[in-house]
């Protein structure tokens, strides 16, 4: 709630000001988070001031009409790590790990993996996975926060047509080509540690493996924006266009349907989106 806020006060107060006006914004949102998590303990204070951050970037962004799936991409990835980075130290400072922490909250709530009947290899593979995957829970966290403030920044961009505040078409999503760079690294990086885990160890599962259920969202959001673009071409009924996203993202939760979608989009453009060196059409944004 507090991303939807800033990001839709931020927007409202800095659209169509000055480098200066939005400055004083930005130091003025930042002191609100930073006491605000001074309120919840000191501990909370950076992660405050990094949503604060994130809720910032992604206005000014959508001000700036610089919104591309790529600079949401960056926005996230940079959010997480930051996140990452707050709550390791904190860890180290407490003489442990980021993932034991995890694995505490798995040991105080015992009914967590026994309403799942898990026995004790069970309940090591799911510590391992814990240990391993971690990071994960911060780029979702990241991700959820980032469309918190890009949902604000919607809301505002609804108010501010006088003041030419233009909002991204999710129908014109189109991920830059750095993006499927990352997924097959991180693809490669895992096929790597299967065929060589005793050389490789778990470093290179835990940094490929992380990368790769990151990426995954961005591609599920290309497949999602191909399914939009089809409904609209096609003149779907909404209540009919809400019951097929539901199916859709069931699909990708279960299947990855989506993310495949997404990817097979990127190489084979079904909705014929100028790219490269193509002049874009008025209104459909270049891939980066």
């Amino acid at each position: 709630m507090a991303c939807l806020l800033m990001g839709f006060g931020t927007l409202c107060a800095g659209a169509g000001r000055g480098r200066g006006a939005q400055a004083l914004i930005a130091v003025g949102t930042l002191v609100l988070c930073g006491v605000g998590g001074a309120y919840f303990g000191v501990d909370s204070v950076p992660n405050a001031l990094i949503v604060g951050v994130l809720s910032l970037a992604s206005a000014f962004a959508v001000e700036k009409g610089g919104m591309r799936p790529g600079v949401a991409c960056v926005i996230v990835a940079l959010a997480a790590a930051a996140q990452i980075g707050d709550a390791t130290v904190t860890a180290m400072m407490a003489n442990a790990s980021v993932g034991d922490s995890f694995i505490g909250v798995l040991a105080a709530n015992p009914q967590l993996l026994e309403s799942v009947g898990l026995d004790a290899a069970g309940r090591s593979l799911v510590e391992w996975a814990v240990r391993t995957f971690w990071p994960a829970a911060f780029s979702t966290t990241a991700l959820i926060e980032f469309l918190c403030a890009y949902a604000g920044c919607g809301l505002a961009a609804r108010r501010l047509r006088d003041r030419k505040v233009e909002w991204p078409d999710f129908g014109l999503y189109d991920l830059p080509l750095w993006v499927v760079a990352v997924f097959v690294a991180s693809l490669a990086g895992c096929a790597a540690w299967y065929t060589h885990q005793e050389a490789t160890g778990n470093a290179l599962l835990m940094v490929s493996g992380n990368a790769l259920l990151t990426v995954r969202y961005a591609l599920a959001a290309q497949g999602l924006a191909v399914l939009a673009w089809q409904a609209r071409a096609r003149k779907v009924p909404r209540l009919t266009c809400v019951a097929v996203v539901l199916v859709a993202m069931y699909l990708e939760a279960q299947f990855i349907v989506m993310s495949v979608v997404g990817l097979l989009d990127i190489w084979g453009n079904f909705r014929h989106l100028p790219r490269g060196e193509e002049q874009p059409v008025q209104g459909e944004p270049k891939q980066d």
